[in-house]
């Protein structure tokens, strides 16, 4: 993990027309980000049965890499984890951890009849979210910002009837984009409207910085609250870990397991952890204040033609430990790669107080 890092990158989009997303809008994002990039970058976009799996450019492709990650060889078989994760826009309200601030919707929430809501952006407003690109995965970030400029014409959303009358999706322009370190506090400007380059980030989190960031709470820290941001889907033993039942060692345990499955694929220096003296100590963490809730959301697949649920837990958890020092660096590192299903379309995304 010493040579493991994530990029975060801010990304602030202009709605040219009317933009409706469904509640979960990462998963939205991380759709028209795979299309954008199939449609720019794909050899084979036009053959409707293309496949990365039976793709003889796939090693080198960047569509691959960032979208399907194909690796025969890895433990996980074909498909290990994606080297990105989204932070989707969250809506006004939502707690913003010390170091770790959440994107502001500038959207209106509105709510159908029959329960469902849609996020709808109107001609001018700003939709901003958070991309985050791990360890040498960083290379391709030209390919990602590029693909986002393709949301100009492919747009983003439900198709809706636009002012002109035409139904489509509706279509926005990428106005700025910046690099952050929220452990440094640093900022650094990577592309603002009517730049002809784009600077390439160079403030990533590296381990040190957490462990170090983690050195100076340590000391003062007995309890700790984890605000879930986005819906955190965890599975214990072949079922859902629902808000009632939550304890810390089966998220530690889902944490450590996202974290080396990460370092693994995309880095050269595995978790160096001790797993079973790690996971025997967590059993003695203590929840002193549960305010969970379980929020349903389903995700619909334009290549699959079926739904899926996405639905998982949010609100906070206060945490109670003799010791933080062996699990702080690790929780700390988890609020930048997620935890649990479908993080890489923005769940399990939380905050440390």
């Amino acid at each position: 993990m010493h040579h493991f890092t994530a990029h975060c990158l801010r990304f602030t989009l202009e709605a040219r027309d009317i933009v409706e997303l469904n509640e979960h809008q990462g998963s939205a994002l991380r759709g028209a980000l795979f299309h954008a990039l199939r449609h720019r970058f794909c050899a084979f976009a036009r053959q409707p049965d293309a496949e990365c799996s039976t793709c003889a450019l796939a090693t080198t492709c960047p569509v691959a890499t960032l979208v399907s990650t194909l690796d025969p060889d890895h433990a996980r078989g074909q498909d290990r984890p994606r080297p990105f994760t989204i932070q989707p826009p969250i809506a006004n309200g939502e707690p913003q951890t010390a170091n770790h601030k959440s994107p502001i919707a500038m959207g209106h929430f509105w709510e159908r009849d029959d329960g469902s809501g849609v996020f709808r952006y109107e001609p001018g407003e700003t939709l901003s979210f958070g991309l985050t690109l791990y360890a040498n995965a960083m290379q391709l970030f030209p390919y990602v910002v590029l693909a986002l400029q393709e949301f100009e014409a492919g747009g983003l959303g439900r198709k809706y009837e636009q002012y002109d009358g035409r139904w489509r999706r509706g279509r926005l322009a990428v106005r700025e984009v910046w690099a952050e370190n929220s452990l440094t506090g640093e900022r650094k400007p990577v592309l603002r409207s009517g730049d002809r380059m784009v600077h390439v980030p160079d403030i990533p989190i590296t381990h040190q910085q957490v462990t170090e960031y983690a050195s100076r709470l340590t000391p003062h820290v007995s309890r700790l609250t984890l605000h879930f941001l986005t819906p955190t889907r965890l599975v214990e033993r072949g079922h859902l870990l629902k808000p009632e039942s939550f304890c810390f060692r089966p998220f530690l345990q889902r944490l450590l397991e996202r974290l080396e499955a990460l370092s693994g694929a995309f880095c050269d220096t595995p978790l160096d952890v001790d797993f079973p003296a790690l996971i025997a100590a967590a059993e003695t963490v203590q929840v002193v204040d549960n305010r969970l809730l379980w929020e349903e959301v389903r995700s619909y697949s334009t290549r699959r033609h079926a739904e899926s649920p996405l639905g998982g837990l949010v609100g906070r958890v206060t945490l109670e430990a003799e010791d933080w020092r062996p699990f702080l660096p690790w929780l700390l590192w988890g609020q930048f790669t997620h935890v649990g299903k479908d993080a890489v379309k923005g769940n399990g995304w939380y905050g440390v107080e």
